[in-house]
């Protein structure tokens, strides 16, 4: 049923799942240097708009606001005057930046604007003094930073075959998503792992998921589809395409039956589902699509539309776990019923997955196993492993993803 058998056989070693010498590496090897998703446009829809995201490994606030000119830049959230944080808010709306600490002022397109007392900076170049900037590039209404001061490579290049492949989807209900934030003990890549195969769905998730994600002729939910681009990948999961609610599962079978859709929401779902890396195999047999956007963000789709899940280091052993629910605006009782439900539901299964990551950690920092071994469904954990020791051993972001498609 695996598609593809790109991946060697062999070992994953968890050093790096409990080394600070590993994350000190990751955090200048990889995150300083890679192109990182952070959000999409839709969180600036006006000029004056603005939000701020947290790059806590790099110990950065990145400011993202869109201009008068309706551009969307990225700064430092830092005033180059005493090096304050500018904004103490998440998201907001203003047509001007007003450091509270001495009052200096920059426009949205960064540009310093006013400075109290400037006579008392007689060497003062304004022109030099705006808010330091952070290299930002769109892609399908997907924001991503670098955080290099000139970046190696440029976005395009660094999605290489994945920006075809996703290209052009219409992500539905992009502008009204549903937040959920963790912050776990445990190091980034256990978490990221956790989200990345159906392996363990049989166990963890044997009333939640089970049903949907298994069946007797596949019962371990293997893969339909396996594929790399560069030092990203795919997983296409398994679904069965006979599920429905049992008998007693009254509430579930009132959420689960689509006649409470508005016809807008049924048709942006068909368009959603038209896309071609929307279940890639056409088959009736198909639960998600994981899209593994390198190095710490899964871009994924199911029948209803897409979700993400991110997951930012802020130590060796503490994370920050982000997902992103996209849920269209309901405009019937029935339908926000059928949301409400959904997003308990999602609640549930994040909260059985969460529930297991911090144990993980103990088992791994006990050193009780050097390795972990994995199974062919379990293909994405793998080549991140490799993508990600690629980065932090390569001296330039090019040698890095040398013999790729990205490139």
């Amino acid at each position: 049923m695996t598609a593809s058998t790109f991946l060697p056989k062999g070992a994953v070693p968890l050093e790096p799942y409990r080394s600070p010498e590993a994350f000190d590496a990751e955090k200048n090897g990889l995150f300083r240097r890679a192109w990182l998703l952070v959000g999409r446009e839709e969180e600036v829809p006006k000029s004056g708009d603005f939000v701020v995201k947290q790059v806590e490994i790099l110990d950065a606030a990145a400011l993202i606001v869109r201009g008068k000119d309706g551009v969307v830049r990225a700064f430092y959230n830092v005033c180059p005057h005493r090096a304050n944080q500018v904004v103490w808010e998440e998201r907001g709306s203003t047509p001007v930046f007003v450091c509270r600490y001495h009052n200096w002022s920059f426009s949205t397109d960064g540009t310093l604007r006013g400075v109290p007392d400037q006579a008392a900076f007689p060497d003062l170049d304004k022109s030099r003094c705006g808010l330091p900037p952070i290299h930002l590039q769109i892609w399908d209404g997907w924001i991503f930073l670098n955080f290099q001061a000139e970046p190696e490579i440029e976005l395009e290049a660094y999605l290489g075959g994945l920006k075809d492949y996703l290209g052009g989807i219409d992500y539905i209900n992009a502008a009204t998503p549903i937040v959920i934030q963790t912050r776990l003990k445990c190091n980034w890549k256990i978490v990221a792992d956790a989200f990345a195969e159906a392996y363990h769905i049989p166990a963890i998730h044997s009333v939640s998921l089970k049903p949907r994600f298994a069946s007797p002729e596949n019962p371990f939910g293997r893969p339909l589809l396996a594929r790399t681009f560069g030092p990203h990948g795919i997983n296409s999961m398994y679904g069965y395409g006979d599920y429905v609610p049992r008998d007693d599962q009254h509430i579930e079978a009132l959420a689960f039956d689509p006649a409470h859709r508005s016809e807008a929401a049924k048709a942006d779902i068909a368009r959603f589902n038209q896309h071609p890396s929307i279940n890639p195999t056409g088959t009736r047999d198909w639960s998600m699509d994981v899209n593994y956007v390198f190095p710490n963000t899964h871009l994924d789709a199911n029948p209803l539309g897409f979700f993400t899940h991110q997951f930012w280091p802020i130590s060796v052993n503490e994370t920050r776990h982000e997902a992103r629910f996209y849920v269209t605006k309901p405009i019937t009782v029935r339908e926000r019923f059928a949301i409400e439900h959904r997003m308990a539901h999602a609640v549930d299964i994040v909260l059985e997955d969460l529930s297991n990551v911090e144990r993980t950690q103990r088992g791994v920092n006990s050193r009780g196993t050097a390795y972990m071994q994995l199974s062919e469904s379990e293909m994405l954990i793998q080549h991140a492993a490799e993508q990600i020791e690629r980065w932090v051993n390569a001296p330039t972001v090019r040698e890095a993803m040398a013999g790729s498609d990205a490139i």
